[in-house]
């Protein structure tokens, strides 16, 4: 298998008229018409994904390191990245070695702070090209006479020397509740001027952990006991919806009580 990187810059979330194929009988079919039926589904689920389900950890990738600080692993599990892409980790991923040139900028980057020398742990999304077959048609005096049929949708463990402030766990939508009732005013001007759908992040990895760098002995490495997985953007489904709405109708309950 070749696993080499399909470099493809297409997004397939931003916002675009869809183009589909218009089939009909005698139609001479070719590559052009099946990228193009495959670019129209990809595009439409990613685009949902997106603007209706969100981005972050859906379930499991759990961050494991290594006893002496200088490896991790991640659990298997499915996130959603910021372009709309589907990120599956089927099993545990093999050890993944934090660079020293990271460790040492993230003590730099503290400075006097030493203590807040951090490791900040992302997975992104990668396509991988493979399973080569023959060429049955073209240029008979081309220099590769196979090409990749498969592109396998995988996923990258990179390090980032600093880690920067979790997500704000705040609403958003300061006026929405208006007198016990929903102001759809409020709501609507919100999702009209506020949500922006227009545009992607420039950075579509998800973060997954930070890891804390210990310097004891002018040596520094990650800590092996600390590992903050809150840090994440969660993307709550249905069942962790439903956890929290029954959550806070029980805390509801007990504060009537009191």
């Amino acid at each position: 298998m070749h696993d080499e990187e399909h470099t493809s810059t297409e997004r397939g979330a931003a916002l675009e008229t869809p183009l589909r194929n218009n089939y009909f009988y005698g139609q001479l079919l070719g590559v052009g018409n099946f990228e193009l039926e495959t670019r129209y589904e990809i595009s439409q689920r990613r685009l949902l994904n997106r603007l209706v389900l969100g981005r972050g950890v859906v379930c499991g990738l759990d961050v494991d390191i290594s006893n002496d600080g200088s490896k991790v692993r991640i659990g298997p599990g499915v996130a959603l990245d910021g372009w709309g892409r589907e990120i599956v980790v089927p099993g545990w991923s093999r050890w993944e070695l934090i660079s020293e040139s990271t460790i040492k900028a993230a003590v730099a980057r503290a400075g006097d702070c030493k203590d807040d020398a951090c490791v900040r742990v992302v997975i992104c999304y990668r396509e991988c090209l493979g399973d080569p077959v023959d060429r049955k048609a073209g240029d008979c005096r081309s220099s590769d006479p196979c090409a990749p049929s498969t592109i396998s949708e995988r996923y990258e463990v990179r390090f980032r020397d600093e880690c920067e402030e979790p997500p704000a766990t705040s609403c958003q939508i300061p006026d929405i509740i208006s007198h016990g009732k929903i102001d759809r005013r409020e709501l609507a001007r919100w999702v009209t001027n506020r949500r922006a759908c227009t545009r992607l992040p420039r950075d579509p990895c998800i973060v997954l952990a930070d890891l804390r760098v210990l310097d004891p002995d002018g040596t520094p490495h990650c800590d092996p006991d600390h590992v903050d997985i809150s840090v994440r953007p969660i993307l709550p489904s249905n069942v962790v919806l439903m956890e929290l709405i029954l959550a806070l109708l029980e805390q509801e309950r007990h504060e009537g009580y009191e």
